[in-house]
């Protein structure tokens, strides 16, 4: 499986390419692109995420695959499934709580100095 670079990879310091320009990183060695840090920081999450959903995809993908070979169900029948109201009724319940969970921090209303 093939990652992005995160934090959380263990990299002392993300890869450069091989002609930098210097005036793209900061002090600490990492690039920045805004002039709000917390948008550097949130850059990463957004990339850490699609790294995320690209696994996924391909994990649904070989899934679906192997379920057809094995002859379980047909893609016509796995199709189905998406016309179903209850199975609908449950996934989009199941968005709402998704979307209302990744969407928290953005929707929180910050104190504003008085």
């Amino acid at each position: 499986m093939v990652r992005l670079w995160s934090v959380e990879s263990g990299m002392s310091e993300p890869p450069r390419p091989s002609e930098e320009l210097p005036s793209i990183y900061g002090p600490d060695g990492r690039p920045v692109f805004f002039s709000d840090p917390a948008m550097d920081r949130f850059v990463p999450v957004v990339l850490n995420l699609a790294s995320e959903l690209w696994v996924q995809t391909e994990l649904v993908a070989d899934l679906i695959s192997l379920i057809e070979r094995k002859g379980i169900a047909s893609r016509a029948e796995l199709d189905e499934l998406s016309g179903d109201p209850a199975v609908d009724g449950e996934r989009e319940a199941a968005l709402t709580d998704y979307i209302n969970r990744v969407l928290t921090p953005l929707r929180e209303q910050r104190a504003t100095p008085a």
